[in-house]
């Protein structure tokens, strides 16, 4: 069994919603206008008003009242609308895995949060359209949720090691499984079209300084990650020994700018996790 396995079962337990298909195929259309694009969203009453809730939420920061969903697109872009249609409807669309076995609340909590330090830290390193790294923060550990769904037995055998030893889990997946979550999550996004730069980042958020294309990505999500564990956590800085040195490197930025961060990501982070997070997950 290797990643791509996992992502073929994956796709016979979860479906996303018909209109994230066929947003694929009007967006590869070079007829397509906003208008048309528009149309088909509207056929989806909650992913309309989710994407309502986004584009005048503090992600984008634009001043005004989005209050039509041809502004809302035009706003996020078409290059990146399919991105975040496919990434909010992933949150809505994985089956719960039993409570005892899985918290899906705090997964989709520590991704949000995740998400949001990253595109925090994007906008830091100077990038354009920041808010596509929120995208990648929030999908990091998108395998992870995939092993659980296809292969419980397999998924909890892990994490009773991980529990046991102390060990990362990516660490146990690699020993017990011969490959991690990072590669099922890459593999995962790959099948559902998403952009390169997107894998990159969930395949090598690990270990940064090994990509080899859109390292910086991949470097962004490692750090977002560890801020994310210590503010979930209670740690002081003093972890932050776990952040690799490339990572530092490839975004210029140094263990100082974690306490600005994080006191900027909390209002942003209660913001986003209301529009994303199902109810039923809370």
């Amino acid at each position: 069994m290797n990643a791509t396995d996992i992502v073929k079962d994956i796709n016979r337990l979860v479906s996303l919603p018909e209109v994230c298909y066929r947003l694929h195929d009007l967006l590869e259309d070079p007829r397509k206008n906003v208008s048309d694009i528009s149309r088909l969203i509207s056929q989806d009453a909650d992913l309309t008003a989710r994407l309502l809730k986004i584009a005048n939420s503090s992600m984008y920061g634009y001043s005004g009242r989005i209050d039509s969903l041809e502004r809302a697109i035009s706003i996020i872009g078409t290059s990146e609308l399919l991105v975040l249609v496919l990434a909010t409807s992933s949150v809505m669309t994985f089956p719960k895995i039993p409570g005892e076995f899985f918290n899906m609340a705090s997964f989709w909590r520590h991704s949000t949060y995740c998400g949001v330090v990253a595109k925090l830290l994007a906008h830091r390193c100077h990038i354009l359209h920041p808010e596509r790294l929120f995208i990648a923060g929030l999908l990091h550990d998108i395998g992870t949720l995939a092993l659980c769904v296809s292969h419980p037995d397999m998924a909890r055998k892990v994490m009773d090691t991980v529990h046991e030893s102390g060990q990362a889990t990516h660490v146990i997946e690699q020993i017990q499984l011969g490959f991690d979550h990072t590669d099922v999550g890459a593999e995962l996004l790959k099948k559902w079209g998403l952009p390169e730069g997107l894998q990159a980042a969930v395949s090598g958020h690990h270990q940064p300084g090994q990509v080899k294309e859109h390292a910086l990505d991949a470097a962004i999500i490692h750090i977002a990650t560890s801020f994310t564990h210590i503010a979930e956590s209670g740690e002081d800085e003093n972890d932050l020994h776990h952040v690799d040195p490339a990572a530092w490197q490839l975004t210029g930025l140094d263990e100082s700018v974690m306490d600005k961060v994080l006191l900027d990501a909390g209002p942003q982070f209660d913001e986003l996790l209301s529009i994303i997070l199902p109810s039923h997950y809370r």
